[in-house]
């Protein structure tokens, strides 16, 4: 049953990728043995042999009484990719017109979404990133991301606990265009996590020591005016007060 998964995957329902896939053995084969083969009821085969032949991949052969082969495989497997191509291509035009909320808070849970909302939101920023990390959390999407944001213009400013297990995170941040500096923990064993961007939008997460559960972390996302002055202010004096990364060294 090497291409049951396949078939399955393209839209065909368990039992019909079973009987299709036999039938791609066994070249010609009887309700019977296709049953056998298959191990899919008996009673179950003249039902789906007859939906697989509205599909133009079965038929049955004139000169001898319900035998079945299968014939047009790759053109259907071809069609059918076009087809998910196409819906996948449709989804992604919807997405782009998705209209945003103009409520200044909303929340956001899940460490997953919380970075994959990070990797879209740097995209669309124009001039500025200024950002407070935890241990360097590295994903590969945003860090591409990222690297499109800086090679672009953008100024991305991130400030995060550097240490010897966070050192060389820190460092691939810093590769891809990022300032970075080492959090001065006279603000806090922990620092706050938050990002600005453009001045026009910011983000707060809980996460650990507060939350253990990654799946639990929690994002406010606010275009509130007065809450971002506070945090870029707040950012602003950390930056002076945080040591610079240079390679794997701190000055």
């Amino acid at each position: 049953m090497k291409n049951q998964k396949l078939f399955q995957s393209i839209g065909l329902t368990e039992y019909e990728s079973k009987i299709l896939d036999s039938l791609i053995y066994l070249k010609t084969a009887d309700p019977k043995n296709l049953s056998i083969h298959s191990k899919v009821p008996q009673n179950k085969i003249y039902e789906i042999i007859k939906k697989l032949e509205k599909f133009g991949i079965v038929e049955s052969i004139p000169s001898e009484k319900n035998i079945y082969k299968s014939v047009n495989i790759k053109t259907f497997i071809e069609e059918r990719i076009s087809e998910q191509e196409s819906k996948i291509k449709e989804i992604k035009n919807q997405i782009k017109n998705i209209e945003i909320s103009n409520n200044p808070i909303s929340i956001l849970i899940g460490q997953k979404n919380i970075m994959n909302k990070l990797a879209e939101r740097n995209i669309l920023v124009k001039k500025e990133i200024l950002g407070v990390q935890g241990n360097w959390k590295i994903w590969g999407k945003g860090l591409i991301e990222m690297k499109k944001s800086t090679k672009s213009g953008v100024k991305v400013k991130l400030i995060g606990i550097i240490n010897e297990e966070t050192k060389e995170r820190a460092q691939e941040w810093k590769d891809v265009g990022c300032e970075v500096r080492a959090y001065n923990q006279k603000f806090g064993k922990y620092p706050l996590r938050f990002t600005i961007f453009d001045n026009k939008e910011a983000r707060i997460t809980l996460g650990k020591p507060e939350i253990n559960n990654p799946e639990d972390y929690i994002t406010i996302w606010t275009t509130s005016k007065p809450l971002i002055a506070i945090l870029r202010n707040q950012f602003l004096q950390m930056w002076k007060e945080s040591n610079k990364i240079i390679q794997d060294s701190l000055i």
